[in-house]
Protein backbone atom coordinates (compact mmCIF):
# COMPACT_ATOMS: atom_id res chain seq x y z
CA UNK A 1 0.00 0.00 0.00
CA UNK A 2 1.59 3.11 -0.97
CA UNK A 3 2.66 5.51 2.03
CA UNK A 4 1.02 8.79 2.75
CA UNK A 5 3.42 10.90 1.26
CA UNK A 6 3.42 8.83 -1.96
CA UNK A 7 -0.93 9.46 -1.98
CA UNK A 8 -0.12 12.65 -1.42
CA UNK A 9 2.21 13.11 -3.97
CA UNK A 10 -0.18 11.09 -6.28
CA UNK A 11 -3.35 13.52 -5.49
CA UNK A 12 -0.79 16.67 -6.32
CA UNK A 13 0.05 15.05 -9.94
CA UNK A 14 -4.27 13.99 -10.06
CA UNK A 15 -5.42 17.76 -9.66
CA UNK A 16 -2.72 19.04 -11.33
CA UNK A 17 -3.52 16.67 -14.44
CA UNK A 18 -6.81 17.96 -13.91
CA UNK A 19 -5.91 21.70 -14.02
CA UNK A 20 -3.99 21.06 -17.60
CA UNK A 21 -7.31 19.63 -19.15
CA UNK A 22 -8.71 22.07 -21.71
CA UNK A 23 -12.32 20.57 -20.45
CA UNK A 24 -11.95 22.35 -17.07
CA UNK A 25 -9.63 25.38 -18.04
CA UNK A 26 -12.23 27.73 -17.08
CA UNK A 27 -13.28 25.93 -13.92
CA UNK A 28 -10.70 27.20 -11.48
CA UNK A 29 -8.91 23.81 -11.28
CA UNK A 30 -5.68 25.51 -11.03
CA UNK A 31 -6.19 26.76 -8.16
CA UNK A 32 -5.99 23.51 -6.13
CA UNK A 33 -3.31 22.09 -8.20
CA UNK A 34 -1.05 23.71 -5.95
CA UNK A 35 -2.65 22.77 -2.84
CA UNK A 36 -4.30 26.36 -2.00
CA UNK A 37 -5.37 29.16 -3.44
CA UNK A 38 -2.12 30.93 -5.58
CA UNK A 39 -1.53 34.64 -4.21
CA UNK A 40 -4.07 37.00 -6.53
CA UNK A 41 -6.91 34.47 -6.90
CA UNK A 42 -10.45 35.37 -5.66
CA UNK A 43 -11.99 33.87 -3.20
CA UNK A 44 -15.55 33.76 -4.10
CA UNK A 45 -17.17 34.10 -0.34
CA UNK A 46 -17.84 36.90 0.82
CA UNK A 47 -16.88 38.85 -2.12
CA UNK A 48 -19.97 36.90 -4.18
CA UNK A 49 -20.62 40.02 -6.47
CA UNK A 50 -16.86 41.06 -7.68
CA UNK A 51 -16.93 40.49 -11.40
CA UNK A 52 -16.03 36.97 -12.66
CA UNK A 53 -12.18 37.62 -14.42
CA UNK A 54 -10.44 39.96 -11.20
CA UNK A 55 -8.13 40.74 -13.99
CA UNK A 56 -10.25 42.61 -16.30
CA UNK A 57 -10.46 45.73 -14.86
CA UNK A 58 -13.43 48.61 -15.93
CA UNK A 59 -11.31 51.67 -17.07
CA UNK A 60 -13.68 54.47 -16.13
CA UNK A 61 -16.75 54.62 -13.78
CA UNK A 62 -19.03 54.52 -16.82
CA UNK A 63 -18.03 50.58 -17.49
CA UNK A 64 -19.22 49.59 -14.14
CA UNK A 65 -22.42 47.30 -14.19
CA UNK A 66 -22.78 47.47 -10.02
CA UNK A 67 -20.87 48.85 -7.49
CA UNK A 68 -18.48 46.05 -7.14
CA UNK A 69 -17.14 46.20 -10.13
CA UNK A 70 -14.93 48.89 -8.44
CA UNK A 71 -13.65 46.62 -5.63
CA UNK A 72 -10.72 45.25 -7.81
CA UNK A 73 -9.62 48.50 -8.92
CA UNK A 74 -9.31 49.85 -5.16
CA UNK A 75 -7.49 46.21 -4.53
CA UNK A 76 -4.81 46.93 -7.32
CA UNK A 77 -4.55 50.86 -6.68
CA UNK A 78 -4.23 50.80 -2.79
CA UNK A 79 -2.40 49.23 -0.54
CA UNK A 80 -3.20 45.47 0.48
CA UNK A 81 -4.00 46.39 4.42
CA UNK A 82 -6.38 49.90 3.59
CA UNK A 83 -8.13 47.50 0.59
CA UNK A 84 -8.05 45.03 3.70
CA UNK A 85 -9.75 47.36 5.85
CA UNK A 86 -12.16 48.48 3.02
CA UNK A 87 -13.46 44.71 2.07
CA UNK A 88 -13.38 43.29 5.41
CA UNK A 89 -15.54 42.14 7.68
CA UNK A 90 -15.11 40.60 11.68
CA UNK A 91 -15.19 37.45 13.35
CA UNK A 92 -14.88 35.16 10.18
CA UNK A 93 -17.07 37.74 8.47
CA UNK A 94 -19.95 36.12 9.21
CA UNK A 95 -22.31 39.84 9.34
CA UNK A 96 -20.90 40.84 5.95
CA UNK A 97 -22.25 37.82 4.50
CA UNK A 98 -25.51 37.74 6.03
CA UNK A 99 -25.53 41.77 4.82
CA UNK A 100 -24.81 41.00 1.44
CA UNK A 101 -27.12 37.51 1.39
CA UNK A 102 -29.93 39.92 3.22
CA UNK A 103 -29.72 42.29 -0.06
CA UNK A 104 -30.46 39.04 -1.91
CA UNK A 105 -34.03 39.12 -0.77
CA UNK A 106 -34.99 42.56 -2.07
CA UNK A 107 -35.35 43.29 -5.59
CA UNK A 108 -37.07 45.40 -8.36
CA UNK A 109 -40.45 45.20 -8.93
CA UNK A 110 -41.22 45.80 -13.15
CA UNK A 111 -44.29 47.80 -13.24
CA UNK A 112 -46.17 47.85 -17.02
CA UNK A 113 -48.18 50.12 -18.38
CA UNK A 114 -47.13 52.61 -16.00
CA UNK A 115 -45.76 55.74 -16.96
CA UNK A 116 -42.25 56.27 -16.10
CA UNK A 117 -41.63 59.75 -17.62
CA UNK A 118 -41.10 61.43 -14.19
CA UNK A 119 -40.29 59.58 -11.84
CA UNK A 120 -40.11 60.83 -8.10
CA UNK A 121 -37.68 59.01 -6.17
CA UNK A 122 -37.25 62.13 -3.33
CA UNK A 123 -37.84 61.21 0.05
CA UNK A 124 -38.04 63.03 3.76
CA UNK A 125 -35.41 62.28 6.08
CA UNK A 126 -35.76 63.96 9.00
CA UNK A 127 -37.30 67.27 7.62
CA UNK A 128 -35.04 67.64 4.90
CA UNK A 129 -36.04 66.40 1.16
CA UNK A 130 -33.42 64.38 -0.36
CA UNK A 131 -33.46 63.41 -4.21
CA UNK A 132 -32.88 59.78 -3.67
CA UNK A 133 -32.93 57.39 -0.31
CA UNK A 134 -29.81 56.66 -1.62
CA UNK A 135 -27.63 58.00 1.69
CA UNK A 136 -23.40 57.77 1.77
CA UNK A 137 -22.67 55.81 5.15
CA UNK A 138 -19.54 57.11 6.97
CA UNK A 139 -16.49 55.90 6.18
CA UNK A 140 -13.24 56.28 7.97
CA UNK A 141 -10.02 57.08 6.74
CA UNK A 142 -10.95 57.46 3.18
CA UNK A 143 -7.51 59.34 2.14
CA UNK A 144 -6.36 56.17 2.80
CA UNK A 145 -8.06 55.18 -0.78
CA UNK A 146 -7.46 58.82 -2.38
CA UNK A 147 -5.85 61.92 -1.86
CA UNK A 148 -9.63 63.37 -1.96
CA UNK A 149 -10.97 61.30 0.37
CA UNK A 150 -14.41 62.76 1.80
CA UNK A 151 -13.76 65.90 0.08
CA UNK A 152 -14.58 64.25 -3.20
CA UNK A 153 -17.64 61.93 -1.31
CA UNK A 154 -19.17 65.45 -0.54
CA UNK A 155 -19.18 66.51 -4.17
CA UNK A 156 -20.49 63.50 -5.11
CA UNK A 157 -23.05 63.78 -2.55
CA UNK A 158 -23.51 67.22 -3.72
CA UNK A 159 -24.00 66.25 -7.29
CA UNK A 160 -26.46 63.38 -6.51
CA UNK A 161 -28.25 65.70 -3.45
CA UNK A 162 -27.73 62.57 -1.42
CA UNK A 163 -27.69 62.36 2.42
CA UNK A 164 -23.95 62.43 3.93
CA UNK A 165 -22.84 60.79 6.86
CA UNK A 166 -19.38 62.17 8.16
CA UNK A 167 -16.95 58.95 10.12
CA UNK A 168 -15.48 60.08 13.19
CA UNK A 169 -12.77 58.93 12.03
CA UNK A 170 -12.70 61.33 9.35
CA UNK A 171 -9.72 62.08 7.58
CA UNK A 172 -10.64 65.73 6.16
CA UNK A 173 -12.32 67.90 8.93
CA UNK A 174 -16.09 68.26 9.34
CA UNK A 175 -16.05 71.84 8.51
CA UNK A 176 -14.62 71.34 5.30
CA UNK A 177 -16.50 68.20 4.24
CA UNK A 178 -19.79 70.23 4.69
CA UNK A 179 -18.03 73.55 2.87
CA UNK A 180 -17.55 70.47 -0.11
CA UNK A 181 -21.40 69.60 0.33
CA UNK A 182 -22.64 72.66 0.30
CA UNK A 183 -25.62 71.65 2.46
CA UNK A 184 -25.38 69.98 6.27
CA UNK A 185 -24.58 66.79 6.54
CA UNK A 186 -24.89 64.08 9.81
CA UNK A 187 -21.84 63.32 12.12
CA UNK A 188 -21.00 59.30 12.98
CA UNK A 189 -19.97 59.59 16.65
CA UNK A 190 -18.00 56.38 18.44
CA UNK A 191 -19.33 56.40 21.68
CA UNK A 192 -16.82 56.56 24.39
CA UNK A 193 -16.12 56.00 28.30
CA UNK A 194 -15.06 59.73 28.87
CA UNK A 195 -18.13 62.29 28.26
CA UNK A 196 -15.90 65.43 27.92
CA UNK A 197 -14.83 63.93 24.54
CA UNK A 198 -17.85 63.24 23.00
CA UNK A 199 -19.29 66.34 24.11
CA UNK A 200 -16.53 67.80 22.16
CA UNK A 201 -16.88 66.31 19.20
CA UNK A 202 -20.70 66.64 18.89
CA UNK A 203 -20.17 70.39 20.13
CA UNK A 204 -18.03 70.67 17.18
CA UNK A 205 -20.12 68.78 14.44
CA UNK A 206 -23.15 71.17 15.90
CA UNK A 207 -20.97 74.48 15.11
CA UNK A 208 -20.73 72.92 11.41
CA UNK A 209 -23.92 72.82 10.79
CA UNK A 210 -24.98 68.89 11.30
CA UNK A 211 -28.52 68.36 11.50
CA UNK A 212 -28.04 65.16 13.37
CA UNK A 213 -25.51 62.84 15.25
CA UNK A 214 -25.85 58.64 14.17
CA UNK A 215 -23.84 56.66 17.34
CA UNK A 216 -22.36 53.64 17.00
CA UNK A 217 -22.94 51.48 20.08
CA UNK A 218 -20.95 48.02 19.11
CA UNK A 219 -17.83 49.46 18.84
CA UNK A 220 -16.41 50.42 22.38
CA UNK A 221 -15.31 46.96 22.64
CA UNK A 222 -12.92 46.51 19.95
CA UNK A 223 -13.23 44.35 16.91
CA UNK A 224 -11.46 41.22 15.70
CA UNK A 225 -10.65 42.13 11.84
CA UNK A 226 -8.19 40.02 10.99
CA UNK A 227 -8.27 40.38 7.35
CA UNK A 228 -6.48 43.60 6.30
CA UNK A 229 -3.35 42.35 8.41
CA UNK A 230 -3.39 38.64 7.24
CA UNK A 231 -3.96 40.93 3.45
CA UNK A 232 -0.82 42.90 3.63
CA UNK A 233 1.68 40.32 5.91
CA UNK A 234 1.56 42.59 8.62
CA UNK A 235 1.45 41.76 12.36
CA UNK A 236 0.16 44.95 13.77
CA UNK A 237 -1.60 45.49 17.61
CA UNK A 238 -4.44 46.71 17.82
CA UNK A 239 -2.90 49.61 20.03
CA UNK A 240 -0.34 50.11 17.54
CA UNK A 241 1.04 54.31 17.37
CA UNK A 242 1.07 55.28 13.75
CA UNK A 243 5.11 54.85 14.31
CA UNK A 244 4.49 51.11 14.80
CA UNK A 245 2.29 50.90 12.40
CA UNK A 246 4.03 51.99 9.47
CA UNK A 247 7.63 50.12 10.66
CA UNK A 248 5.35 46.87 10.67
CA UNK A 249 3.90 47.92 7.07
CA UNK A 250 7.39 48.86 5.13
CA UNK A 251 8.35 45.55 4.62
CA UNK A 252 5.41 43.62 3.47
CA UNK A 253 3.74 46.43 1.27
CA UNK A 254 5.44 47.14 -1.84
CA UNK A 255 3.82 50.28 -2.57
CA UNK A 256 3.24 52.25 0.69
CA UNK A 257 2.80 51.66 4.64
CA UNK A 258 -0.34 51.44 6.53
CA UNK A 259 -1.42 54.53 7.77
CA UNK A 260 -4.20 55.24 10.80
CA UNK A 261 -5.73 58.51 11.01
CA UNK A 262 -6.29 61.07 13.69
CA UNK A 263 -9.94 60.47 14.85
CA UNK A 264 -12.49 63.77 13.26
CA UNK A 265 -9.45 65.04 11.40
CA UNK A 266 -8.16 68.80 11.87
Amino acid sequence: MPSFAQQVAHRRKFLQYLAGSPLLAAGGFSAFAGEGFMPGTKLPDPLMWAPMRADELIASPKEAINVFDFEPVCRKNVPPAHFGYMASGIDDEVTLRANREGFLKFQLRPRRLVDVSKVDMSVDILGVKYSSPIVLAPIGGQRSFHSDGELACARAAKTGDHLQILSTATSTGIEDVTAARGAPIWYQLYATNKWEVAKAFVTRAEKAGALAVAVTVDRASGRNQGRPYSVCGAQIPANATPAMTAAACRPTCARAPCIRVSTSAG
